[in-house]
């Protein structure tokens, strides 16, 4: 435990130590952030500049050094600057902390740690980016932005529990900013509190255990950091409007690099620009932040796969030795027959005629009714329960006035909820994939039903149901805990799935080195692929 607790501060220190850094040194904000949102805007800009660093260089344990370091000379040089924004209600940060570390320490892995992310991070860890790494295994193709922020934030001797201990970061970070800005924000801002806290709940009801936290969770807690650095700054911030159009440009594109599903998220910043064209169309030194985030998106794709958009096969450049259209087309449809239920089908249609005409609902909606029925009902009862704290009222005055109030919220989050269905009925009906469109609904319900104007909180409520939340995750992640005799080795959770595989070579190049799992592509030798080396760049093909 005291090794996961030095750890998880000396993530946060550094993820602090870069916000402040990105905020004031290279955007120059004159306003004050709080301590959570200062942290949560460092992780994502060490994510893409950890990216970039990949092409480049392994993500290795000197880099976490030197960013410490770095980290260390700066608090010297600047330790007033270094405090701006350290106005902490310690009492909020010792709760989530607590939440966070009984996460970490209850947890298990994620399926896809053992199929395909560990050999990810252990990639990065090793190695720069190896071109065309989507014929190792199809979904390293994906190169998912938060994987890299595994590679950068883990010690290679505890990588296993390090994993764990950033997916405790985020959410340590977005549970301390909403209490926080729910209980301390004294600004006429109150109206903002009742979607804060739907969010929160729901957060806190659903998201109980670290092992669930593969690449969706993470995305979605940045979505909703995303809304809520809307609600608070970009509303109501006219002086430094492009810094804060930078910054959920920046937000938005890191949750789509971390899962490619999110892609409809990308319409906030779009309508933002839309609205405030007159005002953000010039040529500003500050949008370099944005061209330089573009540049990895599609760069890690192009690099990784030969396409622009991973796994879009027709955003494939063949004039690419590495890119290869065609198994991207497979790989893209072997993924939509198997999200939708394939593998419980009994009936006799061959695969391709299954996922066809919508034959593959009814086994979907056998195999995954109770949960979408429990996510639905969870949905509902968060906005209820917002709504009984902060005095819904069904007045029509109402309707008119919050939807002046929160149109281009509304507008986003329609758009949001649409094309994301799309993509579920289409091409990903995975609910866990999409609870950006549950958290959107329960927002749109409290939006419309909740009284902005002369709101009277229900505080003895609204304390009541956080400690119900937090009791409820504690209590989960306790019983993970007691389960285990309080014994925390997280080795011993994997060692079970470890492959016995021989390394295998392409020329000079080792591609499988016992990574965990059956990663790359299990026991198969790769006979149809050709290996060269570029310069410091290996190339397989």
């Amino acid at each position: 435990m005291i090794s996961i607790i030095l750890k998880n501060f000396l993530f946060l220190y550094i993820t602090y130590s870069f916000g402040l850094f990105f905020l004031y040194n290279i955007l120059r904000f004159k306003n004050n952030f709080n301590f959570y949102e200062t942290s949560l805007i460092g992780l994502v800009f060490i994510l893409f500049v950890s990216q970039f660093l990949n092409y480049l260089i392994p993500l290795n344990d000197y880099l976490l050094y030197l960013s410490f370091f770095i980290s260390i000379f700066f608090f010297i040089l600047n330790k007033k600057f270094f405090f701006k924004g350290l106005q902490i209600d310690y009492k909020i940060l010792v709760l989530v902390l607590v939440i966070s570390l009984i996460n970490i320490y209850g947890s298990e892995f994620s399926d896809d740690t053992y199929h395909y992310h560990y050999a990810s991070i252990t990639n990065y860890d090793e190695k720069n980016l190896i071109w065309g790494n989507s014929h190792l295994h199809p979904l390293f193709g994906s190169m998912s932005l938060w994987l890299t922020g595994h590679s950068f934030f883990n010690f290679d001797n505890s990588r296993l529990q390090d994993i764990h201990i950033l997916n405790g970061l985020i959410f340590l970070l977005v549970l301390g900013l909403f209490i926080n800005e729910i209980f301390h924000n004294k600004s006429k801002q109150d109206q903002i509190k009742g979607l804060l806290f739907s969010i929160l709940i729901f957060i806190l009801f659903k998201y109980t255990r670290l092992k669930e936290f593969g690449i969706d969770r993470p995305a979605i807690l940045l979505f909703c950091f995303l809304i809520y650095y809307y609600l608070k700054f970009f509303k109501h911030d006219i002086k430094n409007l492009i810094e804060n159009f930078v910054i959920i440009f920046v937000i938005s594109i890191a949750i789509i690099s971390i899962k490619i599903t999110y892609l409809p998220i990308i319409f906030l910043p779009l309508i933002l620009f839309f609205v405030y064209r007159d005002n953000l169309l010039k040529i500003h030194v500050k949008y370099l932040i944005v061209i330089f985030v573009f540049f990895i998106f599609f760069s890690k794709n192009i690099l990784s796969s030969g396409c622009i958009i991973y796994p879009l096969s027709i955003s494939c450049l063949n004039f690419i030795n590495w890119s290869d259209s065609s198994k991207v087309y497979e790989f893209a449809l072997s993924a939509e027959i198997f999200n939708k239920s394939w593998t419980s089908y009994e009936g006799t249609l061959a695969k391709d005629v299954y996922i066809q005409d919508f034959n593959w609902i009814k086994t979907w909606f056998n195999r995954g009714k109770v949960e979408i029925l429990e996510l639905l009902i969870l949905t509902l009862v968060c906005s209820l329960i917002s709504l009984l704290i902060y005095n819904f009222n069904f007045n029509f005055k109402n309707y008119i006035k919050n939807y002046k109030n929160f149109k281009i919220l509304f507008f986003y989050l329609i758009l949001l909820i649409l094309f994301s269905f799309f993509i579920y009925i289409f091409k990903n009906p995975v609910i866990r994939m999409n609870y950006h469109v549950l958290i959107s609904i329960n927002l749109i319900l409290v939006c419309l039903f909740f009284n902005p104007y002369g709101i009277k909180i229900k505080k003895h409520l609204l304390i009541l149901f956080i400690f119900i939340g937090l009791m409820f995750n504690f209590m989960k992640n306790f019983n993970r805990i007691y389960q285990e005799n309080f014994i925390n080795n997280p080795y011993m959770k994997i060692e079970s799935k470890i492959a016995k595989t021989s390394t295998h070579k392409i020329g000079d190049f080792t591609y499988y080195q016992g990574w965990y799992g059956k990663a790359p592509i299990g026991n198969q030798v790769l006979k149809d692929r050709n290996y060269k080396k570029k310069f410091i760049f290996d190339i397989i093909y």
